[in-house]
């Protein structure tokens, strides 16, 4: 073994070599390799769409990345599998620090799986079951997620599905933006949302517009960045509930209580970001300000 290499787990028995057009539907299980590149190490998520494995990227000094691979069952549909195509598409396009790295595979694994930088850490959701944060820290955070967002709106992207799920903290002290599943072109299409399935985007923060399918702005992450400050300050989201019915109906209908860092949070989080004053780019709230007592 040379040193500083990741260390493999030793071979497991009908290890195999799964052709990148077969991704979707082997089955793929830890200690096979898959396209001849990427050996799964173990895995990490099992989502409604896709598993994402733990893997060790063999024509790069083994080092760790994640591989997502969509279910057979929605492989199989059209909508579903321009989706994942349209995910890998815009994120090789990414750049900047605190946006998870894609990294681009071989013409014939295009579209059939997704590999990214694998992250050691946790996602900010986990952080926030324990309470909320430190009004500094919080604002501090959320400076660096509005650095991402702002050079995720300049390349012409809208995430469309911020939450604290999809924030990553890691061990290193960096962040990341992830999960791209529902990111598309500003302007160019409208939102589509799907009640109860994955296609639908988190309830709790999602903005109106978002709830009336309209087109896709960079205002729409604005709310959505304007309810994780809202949760990472309160330890609550900005309308609790169960039912992503009542949830949506008064997102459109009320606003939230104002936490202590109101300045920035209620102003995304404004209901109608065309005759409001809603920031319109991200850069606006690159440098909060913390309120003295």
């Amino acid at each position: 073994m040379k040193l500083g290499l990741p260390v493999l787990p030793s071979p497991v028995a009908h290890s195999r070599n799964v052709p990148a057009d077969q991704a979707s539907t082997a089955e793929l299980r830890p200690g096979d390799t898959l396209d001849g590149r990427f050996l799964l190490i173990e895995e990490l998520n099992h989502g409604g769409m896709a598993t994402v494995f733990k893997a060790a990227d063999l024509q790069n000094q083994h080092q760790f990345v994640a591989v997502k691979v969509p279910h057979a069952i929605f492989a199989s549909g059209v909508g579903a599998w321009s989706r994942f195509e349209r995910e890998a598409e815009i994120g090789c396009q990414l750049d900047h620090p605190s946006i998870l790295k894609f990294i681009p595979v071989a013409a014939a694994g295009r579209g059939t799986y997704i590999v990214t930088e694998y992250l050691d850490g946790q996602p900010l959701a986990e952080r926030l079951r324990t309470g909320p944060m430190p009004e500094p820290a919080a604002l501090a955070l959320a400076s660096r997620i509005a650095a991402a967002l702002q050079s995720l709106h300049t390349h012409g992207v809208v995430h469309a599905d911020l939450k604290p799920g999809n924030i990553m903290l890691c061990l290193d002290g960096s962040i990341r933006v992830i999960d791209f599943g529902m990111a598309q072109p500003v302007e160019t299409g409208r939102f589509h949302l799907r009640a109860a399935t994955p296609a639908m985007g988190t309830s709790d923060y999602i903005a109106p517009e978002q709830l009336q399918h309209k087109r896709g702005r960079p205002s729409a992450d604005l709310y959505s960045f304007g309810a994780l400050l809202y949760e990472m300050l309160t330890g609550s989201t900005p309308f609790p509930g169960d039912d992503p019915f009542i949830i949506g109906s008064k997102r459109l209908l009320g606003d939230p209580i104002a936490p202590q860092a109101e300045e920035i949070s209620l102003r995304a989080m404004q209901r109608y970001p065309v005759v409001s004053d809603r920031r319109s780019h991200a850069g606006g709230f690159g440098r909060p300000r913390i309120r003295s007592k």
